[in-house]
């Protein structure tokens, strides 16, 4: 008789590792086609640059160029304009204050300057002349007054006979009244004489002082006039170098026209162009390095213009300490200007990612050191060695800080041996 064999039922364990093996491959599977989809871009790490994320002391600077330019400059213009007849100093020639440099001629000039010292002669000669009739109507009056004084005088002794004469009745009473009459008539018109002194008087010191203006303003222009002959000679108004001066025999140069430049070189200054993004956090006495030479030399914002033009605005920068020797008008120096006190900040160095990433996000590098990921991060401010890491790094952290033109579109960067 048949007995039907049962089964033996698979133990426990043997589930586990079938389910243990089925999960693995799963996984596996999962991680090849996951890494699959992630787009990569392979190169050799020698290609690229690697540098580290640290913290340290993050000076606010920028970089900034500039062209040293004398710290006193003067300009030569054509007060009268003329032709040039001489060139007494050679261009590059240091000059002494007072110092002849050109002779002009301006025949035009001459005969305004002729014209104009004859009328001014006869307006001085005319209120000469006006001064002097004053003074003559002055000294009339007095005469007049003197001579009413002494008739007076006269007539006060006639009365005073004719007063004892009538009195014994030796004149008759009509010529005593007479020379009272007289003598009363003089006193009136000495007191009117007076009275118009007194008004002459201020009329005379009125006019006279007017007239004494006038004539100080004619001197003037009379010394203007004929100082119009001396600027046809161009001297040097400071001690300096002559470092500009294009003027050739026979040129007409007209009335206002640059001649040339004058600099004081005892002290220089540093005129520099600074990028507008900066034009708030730029002030005066803020300080600024730069080599030159092989030494490091110091200087200080002195003033801020505040134009903007072309994106740019200028600043002046004087040297502080020891002045670089040999320096030349013109020259350029490369400095960095100081925005703010250093403060402690994540730092990563600066490179060529900057350029396509604005900052924005980095190829980070994992621990292996066998490949790098995308990774979104938040910056502030740069200077010329680093960027300030606000989020998405920490210390120590390795990424790739050079251009990133070849893998902008990936989010992976395999390294090959």
């Amino acid at each position: 008789m048949d007995r039907a064999i049962e089964k033996a039922r698979r133990p426990l364990w043997q589930w586990m590792l079938v389910a243990i093996a089925a999960a693995t491959t799963v996984w596996f599977l999962y991680g090849l086609f996951a890494d699959a989809a992630i787009r990569t871009y392979r190169l050799a790490r020698e290609e690229i640059t690697i540098a580290s994320v640290q913290y340290g002391a993050f000076e606010d600077v920028t970089p900034i160029r500039g062209a040293v330019q004398p710290f006193t400059s003067v300009f030569l213009d054509a007060v009268d304009g003329g032709v040039v007849e001489k060139v007494l100093v050679e261009e590059g020639s240091f000059v002494e204050a007072g110092q002849p440099l050109l002779q002009l001629s301006n025949t035009d000039l001459q005969l305004n300057v002729a014209r104009n010292d004859t009328s001014i002669t006869e307006q001085l000669n005319n209120l000469s002349n006006i001064s002097n009739s004053l003074e003559t109507t002055k000294l009339n009056t007095q005469r007049q007054i003197i001579e009413i004084e002494y008739r007076i005088l006269v007539l006060e002794r006639q009365q005073q006979r004719q007063e004892r004469l009538a009195a014994e009745n030796l004149v008759s009473r009509e010529q005593y009244e007479s020379v009272a009459d007289e003598l009363d008539f003089q006193r009136k018109i000495l007191e009117n004489t007076r009275a118009r002194q007194q008004l002459e008087d201020r009329i005379r010191e009125n006019r006279l002082a007017q007239i004494a203006s006038q004539v100080i303003k004619l001197e003037e222009n009379l010394a203007l006039s004929q100082g119009s002959f001396e600027n046809l000679l161009v001297r040097s108004p400071i001690a300096g170098q002559l470092t500009s001066l294009p003027v050739e025999v026979g040129e007409n140069k007209i009335r206002g026209e640059r001649l040339g430049q004058i600099d004081v070189i005892d002290q220089y200054k540093i005129v520099a162009q600074v990028d507008e993004y900066y034009v708030t956090r730029v002030a005066p006495e803020q300080s600024a390095r730069f080599m030159l030479a092989g030494q490091q030399y110091q200087a200080r914002v002195l003033k801020v213009y505040p134009e903007i033009s072309n994106g740019t605005f200028q600043v002046d920068l004087v040297f502080e300490g020891a002045m670089p020797d040999n320096l030349r008008r013109g020259q350029t120096l490369q400095l960095d200007q100081t925005l703010g006190n250093p403060v402690e900040a994540l730092l990563l160095p600066l490179g060529g990612f900057l350029q396509e990433t604005g900052g924005s996000w980095v190829f980070v590098v994992d621990a292996e050191g066998d490949q790098a990921l995308r990774r979104d991060i938040r910056t502030g401010r740069r200077n010329n060695r680093y960027v300030e890491v606000i989020e998405g790094l920490e210390a120590r952290d390795r990424v790739i800080t050079s251009s990133y033109s070849r893998m902008a579109q990936v989010e992976r960067v395999q390294f090959t041996r």
